[in-house]
């Protein structure tokens, strides 16, 4: 079985997984350790449907494909050059290149070898063509059409000698794919018969490879068909235990599982995509005993999903993702010194050196999001989002904030809700996250919001200010025109929607508006709704100032004031 290969200079990673992750620290799969220019989760490999797809979620110093940087994701083709972070390159081998290339860089066992059948054919020009077939069939071989991928391979080995055209036909019909069998005889016997009357091993051999295609082909369709575009409707919900659960005994896992037609045979519960138990029909009961898995009591957090399986093999990866934490081992409390202290008190923690576990981040940021109006439902139990936005706190646990958010209360709640009727934290959540509420000039940008004056004016969004300017240091005219153009955005564009118009900051609102079109229909996705690298770093920076400003205890801020005590003061 051969997948596509990523060549480093520390060796060839076989990208057989769904997702591949590369980054600086060991949970990776590819790990580029010392290298300060990536970062600790720096891109994915995800393979869909056979195809591959690089996706940089924002990492610090980017990844480029042929020179070209990426922006949200590509799709990688063999050869492909590419360069994470600026210093470690890799390049992509698919098809023929892998074909040949096992995962350790050695030869694969089912690859042509020099003096074989390909050496007689005056530079093989069809090899490209009959490694591509191959890894077709190991594809479908991996899928679990282990006869079909099997003779498709037997034939590929045929088809590299001349005058086995029958052969082929014979051996692929052997495999059960009688139609696809038939077919393919017919296009290699008309292949021999043109053979014969021009004299071309080429061309036999051509017409053989083109029936095995036709096999190939067949066998890929069956594989989509029976496993991967199952006809089983049901759908599946994990309902307990819920998000961000720990657990430290026997935990019953309840499945809330919709299966109108009675197609479902099983249901398997993953835990970071490796199966954890098996639940069957009709209660669908199972239990997770967190002391069988003590590597995963690791302090971090973990995904629980589940996939249903039909009647016929088919299987659909369900939507319901539940993160928890796993706690198996014994932590002794320490003994109370008796000693009596002496001396001034020890200064305030260190807010760099503050830790925020990944559940507290996602109880945080759930927590912010209520304090909107409209009931808003957003996904948050993706858990590359949450680990963007525990990284970015400590960008924003520095203190000082509180002081420098009260000078411009009065200015933020009168712009944003008294005159706009938006909601209260939006202002001041925006202001933290592009700011940290210091008005100074930066390049182009000023004010608590950063805009610039072009941007401003071009839009009208200073109509009220008068002859005050966005750097005006009272900052009335910054937060009127903020304001303005929050309004267009939340309620001309995204549908009372402040988070993603959060996200969408700096567009103006057609851009906003054809950027949106791009989103699926289930708007929770937040996630893997917003793509790009841009968007993507304004929703994390987002979340964390929000989090960091509402929760300054938690992240070692002791003198700091949660920012709602800002915009809950009646006017």
């Amino acid at each position: 079985m051969q997948f596509a290969i990523l060549k480093t200079e520390d060796g060839e990673f076989e990208l057989s997984k769904p997702v591949t992750t590369i980054g600086r620290t060991s949970e990776n799969d590819i790990v580029f350790a010392g290298d300060g220019n990536i970062s600790r989760s720096h891109a994915e490999i995800e393979l869909r449907d056979g195809l591959y797809f690089l996706i940089d979620p924002g990492s610090s110093n980017g990844t480029k494909v042929n020179d070209e940087s990426v922006k949200g994701e590509v799709r990688l083709t063999d050869g492909d050059r590419i360069v994470f972070g600026g210093s470690a390159k890799a390049e992509f081998l698919f098809g023929s290149a892998a074909a040949k290339t096992g995962s350790e860089g050695q030869p694969a066992a089912d690859a042509p070898q020099a003096g074989g059948a390909d050496s007689s054919m005056g530079g093989n020009p069809l090899s490209d063509a009959g490694n591509q077939i191959g890894y077709q069939a190991d594809y479908a071989m991996n899928q679990g059409l282990y006869d079909v991928g099997s003779g498709i391979r037997g034939n590929i080995a045929n088809a590299m000698s001349p005058g086995s055209a029958a052969g082929s036909a014979g051996t692929a019909a052997s495999t059960g794919a009688a139609t696809a069998a038939e077919t393919a005889g017919v296009t290699g016997a008309a292949a021999a018969e043109t053979a014969a009357g021009g004299g071309s091993s080429t061309v036999l051999v051509a017409g053989v490879v083109g029936g095995i295609a036709v096999v190939a082909m067949v066998a890929a369709g069956a594989y989509y068909y029976t496993r991967g575009a199952s006809s089983c409707g049901a759908t599946a919900k994990i309902v307990s235990p819920e998000q961000g659960e720990t657990l430290n005994k026997p935990t019953d896992v309840r499945l809330d599982i919709s299966d109108q037609d009675g197609c479902v045979a099983r249901a398997v519960l993953m835990v970071d995509q490796k199966p954890v138990a098996s639940a069957e029909p009709p209660n669908f009961d199972a239990t997770i005993d967190p002391q069988n898995f003590p590597d995963l009591a690791d302090g971090d957090v973990h995904d629980l999903s589940v996939v249903l399986f039909d009647k016929n093999g088919g299987e659909a990866v369900q939507a319901s993702t539940v993160m928890l934490a796993f706690d198996t081992r014994a932590v002794a409390k320490p003994e109370e010194s008796k000693t009596p202290q002496t001396g001034p008190p020890p200064p305030p923690q260190n807010p760099t050196l503050a830790k925020v576990s990944l559940l507290d981040v996602q109880k945080m940021s759930q927590a912010l999001v209520k304090q909107f109006t409209g009931g808003l439902a957003y996904d948050l139990s993706d858990k590359q989002f949450m680990q963007e936005i525990q990284k970015k706190t400590a960008e924003y646990a520095v203190p000082g904030y509180t002081e420098r958010a009260a000078k411009y209360r009065d200015a933020i709640n009168v712009a944003f809700t008294h005159e706009q009727n938006l909601d209260a934290p939006l202002g001041f959540v925006l202001a933290m996250s592009r700011s940290k509420f210091d008005p100074a000039k930066k390049g182009d940008l000023a004010g608590l919001w950063q805009m610039s004056d072009a941007f401003v004016v071009d839009n009208k969004y200073n109509g009220s200010c008068g002859t005050e300017t966005i750097a005006d240091p009272a900052q009335n005219c910054a937060a009127k025109a903020c304001a303005l153009y929050m309004k267009a955005l939340v309620f001309g564009v995204f549908d009372s929607d402040p988070v993603y118009a959060a996200a969408a900051f700096g567009k103006a609102p057609a851009e906003a508006a054809t950027w949106k079109a791009t989103f699926t229909a289930d708007r929770s996705k937040i996630w893997s709704n917003i793509k790009t690298a841009p968007e993507r770093e304004q929703l994390v920076r987002f979340f964390a100032a929000g989090i960091v400003a509402e929760n300054p205890q938690k992240f070692g801020l002791a003198n700091e004031r949660p920012l709602s005590e800002l915009y809950r003061v009646t006017m």
